[in-house]
């Protein structure tokens, strides 16, 4: 977006949502409605309630190229009452970093995580998994366990991270043929995350974790490989029972939560396929998706 049409945008979503906001709603009396041109709020009002003066908010209406704090795009955002959609929209019109506190909002966690598990469990003969913006993992499928050793008693403490497991975690470390080639591809889209969440204090905590007990994550994070998490990527499997299965990743995006990526595994070629399909063979009679600690 160039700035011309970003501060065009900018100053017609304030006017919207100005237009949109009661008095009533940001504690001012009605008894001076009947003398208002709109039901919304007046300028001079958005102004003295966020801190800002009336000029100034102003100019930001008339699309003039002026720099907005964090600070004011926050009292604004109170002001107008926005939603947290509203807030990160706010922020990119705005030219600003998105806050932490947005990109890393788990309340919808209780909503999603049932509806990801049964999105992950139609992929029967597939491997199929769901992580956070810090890499977490939040539901698996069956195939996903059997192909990678993923368990339900991963999810205590940093264990649930699948960075900490693709390095520290016996079972899962095994299961990939060609381990390092696998990690430097995890771990170069894990570099491109922390890029945009710095701020992140237990992304912070995982990396200085992993830099003190394990010497394979300090030799490849001191390489400074990067890479979006993309579709695509090659991963060897060396499954205890089934053998060598090859996959490649797919990611997709969970709608509105757009800090939850989708990651589905499909066969390289027929015999892989086959491979994935006869997993179910090696499962305990009993081996169901146990529940998910979250």
């Amino acid at each position: 977006m160039n700035d011309k049409l970003r501060r065009k945008e900018l100053a017609e979503f304030l006017k919207n949502r100005r237009n949109r906001t009661r008095p009533e709603q940001v504690g001012l009396s009605n008894n001076s409605n009947s003398h208002r041109r709109t039901k919304g709020l007046r300028r001079e009002e958005v102004a003295v309630l966020s801190g800002i003066s009336v000029s100034w908010y102003t100019s930001l209406e008339q699309g003039r190229d002026v720099r907005i704090s964090d600070s004011v795009i926050e009292s604004l955002a109170r002001t107008l009452k926005l939603s947290r959609d509203e807030r990160v929209h706010l922020n990119v019109l705005a030219d600003r970093k998105i806050p932490l506190e947005l990109v890393s909002d788990v309340s919808y966690l209780q909503i999603s995580t049932p509806v990801l598990q049964r999105i992950v469990d139609q992929y029967v003969h597939l491997p199929a998994y769901a992580i956070d913006g810090q890499w977490n993992l939040l539901v698996w499928n069956q195939t996903a366990s059997e192909v990678f050793g993923l368990q339900s008693n991963m999810m205590k403490n940093c264990s649930g991270n699948l960075i900490w497991l693709m390095f520290n975690d016996p079972v899962v470390r095994g299961r990939y043929a060609d381990w390092e080639d696998s990690a430097r591809k995890l771990l170069a889209a894990f570099r491109y995350t922390f890029a945009q969440r710095m701020e992140d204090p237990y992304i912070i905590e995982i990396i200085m974790k992993l830099l003190e007990v394990n010497e394979d994550f300090k030799t490849i994070w001191e390489l400074h490989d990067v890479q979006c998490f993309r579709d695509d990527n090659h991963f060897k499997i060396q499954h205890p029972s089934a053998g060598e299965i090859n996959v490649r990743s797919n990611t997709f995006y969970a709608g509105e939560y757009d800090d939850v990526t989708l990651v589905l595994y499909t066969p390289e070629d027929d015999m892989d396929e086959k491979n994935l399909i006869n997993l179910g063979a090696f499962r305990p009679i009993n081996s169901l998706n146990e529940p998910l600690i979250i």
